[in-house]
């Protein structure tokens, strides 16, 4: 009996201490890897309008607040002309299946309207040589002829003008003669508003740029001169 006891009270004891003894350490939570937030993307860079070239020269605005254009301050005779002379750049320049019919209007509007035309045409020629007494007057209107064309045949506004010369090639070709005047001081200034459009949309353009370029674009060296912590002196004494 004794031994048995014995042993049981091993049994207890050693039941006991191992009750006792350390705990298994817990198994860590595990923690969550912290939430990146990705930067917005950075807005890409303006463009000019119609693909037009970065360095396109702008005509100013006038006294009256208008872009000055070679379609300002004409006589009542040039309007005449410089219309015809847009109706023209767009016959050349306007192909296709849907401004083609450009082309054909203008040789109309010219056989239509062929006295009243000889008639502007006389009197502008008139005009320049009183404007440019002593002066090769009808070389100097060559030469704003050519200049006007060029102007008409501005890459960027190509479709814009084809569209709008298109309906007025189409009008030109309804109104009398005797109105000519009338309706082209108005047709004319609404082919104009096809290029001031642009010059006021390409100034957009360059704020927006520079707007850009503040916010995203590389530091210029003088700014991170400026912004750059000074080195630090080393004494050499």
């Amino acid at each position: 009996m004794w031994t048995v006891g014995k042993g049981l009270g091993s049994v207890f004891l050693i039941g006991a201490l191992a009750a006792c003894g350390p705990k298994a350490a817990p198994k860590p939570i595990p923690v969550p890897p912290p939430v990146v937030v990705a930067p917005p993307p950075t807005p890409s860079m303006p463009l000019p309008p119609g693909g037009a070239a970065v360095t396109m020269k702008i005509p100013p605005f006038g006294a009256d607040g208008v872009r000055i254009t070679p379609n300002r301050n004409l006589s009542r005779e040039e309007y005449i002309w410089h219309l015809r002379s847009g109706i023209n750049v767009a016959a050349l320049n306007c192909q296709g299946p849907v401004w083609g019919e450009i082309a054909q209007n203008y040789n109309r509007f010219l056989q239509i309207h062929k006295s009243r035309l000889a008639q502007t045409n006389k009197a502008v020629d008139a005009e320049f040589v009183k404007r440019f007494p002593g002066q090769n007057a009808l070389r100097v209107r060559d030469t704003r002829t050519t200049d006007l064309y060029n102007y008409f045949a501005l890459p960027p506004v190509r479709a814009e003008f084809c569209d709008k010369s298109l309906q007025k090639s189409r009008e030109l070709l309804t109104i009398p003669s005797n109105t000519l005047p009338e309706y082209s001081f108005g047709a004319l200034n609404d082919l104009d508003a096809v290029f001031i459009n642009f010059y006021n949309a390409f100034v957009q353009y360059e704020r927006d740029l520079a707007d850009w370029n503040a916010r995203y674009g590389p530091k210029s060296t003088a700014t991170m001169a400026t912004t750059s912590p000074a080195p630090t002196a080393i004494s050499t004494k």
